[in-house]
């Protein structure tokens, strides 16, 4: 179907869309925890650096909460937030979500430097991503889902934990013309999200939170669920 038309057909209201979407359990079974190559760094002191490789505030500030929370007593923590590669495209399809949470850690772990290490007196490092990925319609589930993974890797120990969150099924009009726009390569690297999209058709709709209206729960909710079933590996 060419684009215009395709477009023109999609719901371009908050209200034509509000609750059209439904929320679905975590998958099962979840993804394979993928192996993470990272630097190895020196030892400097006893505190903890948590690298989070996010633009998105409320993605660091989700993370950011979880650490503060959970973190050993009497341990120095500190935070490092910065945009990283994911190297999936911008809209992730399918087992690129949890290809692209990895790449990010590696990606920010590469950055960085002992220096800052050193200044901070840095003897554990740690890297918390958080990449949303929409899994494609299958046999089981006609409907695409979108879902977030949560992977968090200890650079100094080498152990790793991920979690998947639940997810929010994907308006199938904007699914469909999100792929009709290509892909970067590997078809399960989108060019386009469909957040983006959406944001773009209808007036008021967040692109990175459009979950809130279609399946009445935000997306950050989701993650924050996932986050707490989290072992974080100290």
């Amino acid at each position: 179907m060419p684009q215009k038309l395709q477009k023109e057909s999609l719901a371009s209201s908050i209200d034509k869309l509000r609750g059209t979407e439904a929320v679905l359990p975590a998958p099962t079974p979840s993804l394979p925890l993928p192996t993470i190559n990272s630097p190895v760094f020196r030892k400097h002191g006893d505190a903890i650096l948590v690298v989070i490789p996010t633009a998105n505030k409320q993605k660091s500030d989700l993370l950011t909460e979880a650490f503060n929370a959970l973190k050993p007593s009497n341990v120095e923590i500190h935070y490092i937030s910065a945009p990283s590669k994911s190297d999936v495209g911008e809209q992730p399809y399918d087992d690129a979500g949890v290809e692209g949470a990895r790449n990010r850690i590696t990606n920010a772990l590469r950055e960085l430097s002992e220096s800052t290490l050193e200044e901070k007196k840095i003897g554990t490092v740690i890297a918390a991503s958080i990449e949303n990925y929409i899994q494609q319609p299958t046999e089981d589930e006609t409907r695409p889902v979108d879902y977030g993974v949560v992977m968090v890797h200890n650079a100094t120990t080498g152990r790793s934990v991920m979690a998947l969150s639940k997810g929010a099924t994907a308006p199938r009009g904007y699914f469909d013309y999100a792929q009709s726009l290509g892909h970067e390569g590997d078809k399960r690297y989108g060019r386009v999200t469909v957040g983006k999209l959406l944001a773009a058709t209808v007036p008021g709709l967040e692109k990175a939170d459009w979950h809130a209206v279609v399946a009445g729960v935000s997306r950050y909710e989701l993650l924050k669920e996932a986050i707490k079933g989290l072992e974080i590996p100290w």
